[in-house]
């Protein structure tokens, strides 16, 4: 009888437990704890789930607070339920910010980024990180400005459309006239000018007739239909070379023209995007930002500190000329670096096996093969850019010679043999991490 009673009251027990269960409340958010929206996009409240095993409990539930998609900012929809003496209460997080743009979750910062392939044949990333408000709904702006360099540096240094301006190409179509220039486009030919002293010889603006040349086989070589491989005859580049000293460009200060002899042709090719880097960071170091550029991922600029990174730094990648596709070593980067490489694995084609890549030796009239690649870290982006494109030019004992008697310049070679030669300091100064053997 005893145990008949004892079975009858845990039966009973069992009943009530699996009633206290049934009635359990639930209080969840339907949706995302955080929305990520764009301004101009229409906010749909995802909702809730408040039940009491399968009673409904929503009309216990106040919904409170608002989202103005029209503007850029921080807004929370907050959810309180309040029943049968037990309240609790929900957030629900929407960050709102201009296309482009979006939050860093735990922090005061705000990440945007734009992206550029119609300018100097090559895609173009900038990323910019600002603190607080400031820059709420003003975003665009700094990229149209941005953009607005980039178009009108890419018109006046290209050699391939006239634009209807005096640019390199109207240069180039008649090179013995006087042509008055834009003072961006003066500055950049006389600093070019300048600074290719400096290099031995291994770097000439004035190489045009040459690059021609060369750049017609590639192009021969790599076409889709009808490729014809084969490499400029030594006569035709000697020919050629008759055209490309530098003596014989005449600039005139005075009212920013350019004449030149008979036959020369002018190529930016080697410095553009270095050069018009700079002028880009030095508009952006002129705003309260951070940010990072990336000028067709051979030209790489710093501004200012990481925003999440405890020691304020960019964590970069160096190329793998063996696979383009990954990356060799890591390096840090701070505030005002340059990372600038010239490499063989971008502009090339094969005749016989050879590799020819696009840089050019203005002392062989071919292009060397003394490493894979060189990527220099240093504060000018200009010279920086200059720099790689000579540097690769030289034998590495050439370019290690070089790059150790300048101050504040770094490098690192990829070598043909797949070993990573690196300039005195730089494995102190930037190396995070090497994935190929150090010679």
């Amino acid at each position: 009888m005893k145990k008949l009673a004892l079975c009858v009251l845990l039966v009973v027990f069992i009943i009530l437990l699996a009633g206290c269960i049934a009635k359990g409340i639930t209080f969840e958010l339907s949706g995302e704890l955080n929305v990520f929206m764009q301004t101009g996009d229409t906010y749909v409240e995802a909702g809730f789930i408040a039940k009491d095993g399968s009673k409904d409990l929503s009309d216990y539930v106040t919904v409170s607070g608002f989202v103005d998609t029209s503007y850029s900012g921080d807004y929370q929809i907050t959810y309180t339920l309040d029943y049968d003496g037990n309240e609790q209460t929900l957030t629900r997080n929407i960050y709102v910010r201009e296309p482009g743009c979006s939050p860093i979750i735990d922090t005061n910062i705000t990440a945007c980024e734009s992206y550029w392939s119609a300018y100097l044949h090559t895609s173009i990333k900038l990323t910019i990180y600002y603190e607080g408000t400031e820059y709420h709904d003003t975003v665009h702006n700094i990229f149209d400005r941005v953009e607005e360099i980039l178009k009108d540096y890419h018109r006046l240094s290209t050699k391939y459309d006239d634009y209807g301006i005096e640019n390199i190409y109207a240069i180039n179509q008649t090179p013995s006239l006087t042509h008055i220039l834009d003072y961006r486009l003066f500055d950049m030919i006389r600093f070019s000018l300048d600074r290719q002293n400096e290099v031995n010889q291994y770097f000439n603006i004035a190489l045009g007739p040459v690059l021609e040349i060369w750049h017609d086989h590639r192009e021969s070589c790599n076409r889709l239909v009808d490729s014809i491989c084969d490499l400029p005859s030594e006569a035709e580049l000697v020919m050629a070379n008759k055209f490309t000293d530098p003596a014989n460009i005449i600039l005139n200060q005075s009212n920013n023209s350019i004449t030149m002899q008979p036959g020369m042709k002018l190529d930016l090719g080697g410095i553009s995007k270095g050069y018009i880097s700079g002028k880009i960071i030095e508009y952006l170091n002129s705003l309260n930002i951070s940010y990072l550029l990336n000028n067709g991922t051979s030209n790489i600029s710093i501004g200012g500190v990481h925003p999440t990174r405890e020691n304020g730094k960019f964590l970069l990648a160096i190329t793998d000329p063996s696979n383009p596709q990954n990356w060799y070593a890591e390096v840090y980067l701070s505030d005002g670096d340059q990372l600038v490489t010239s490499g063989d694995y971008q502009q090339y084609f094969i005749v016989d096996g050879n590799l020819y890549h696009h840089i050019i030796n203005p002392n062989t009239l071919f292009p060397e093969r003394y490493s894979r690649s060189v990527s220099l870290i240093m504060k000018n982006p200009a010279l920086a850019d200059l720099y790689s494109t000579a540097i690769f030019n030289m034998t590495i004992d050439e370019g290690l010679a070089f790059v150790n008697s300048h101050e504040d310049l770094e490098a690192i070679w990829y070598s043909l043999d797949g070993k990573a030669i690196m300039s005195d300091n730089f494995d102190d100064l930037y190396l995070n991490k090497l994935y190929i053997p150090n010679e």
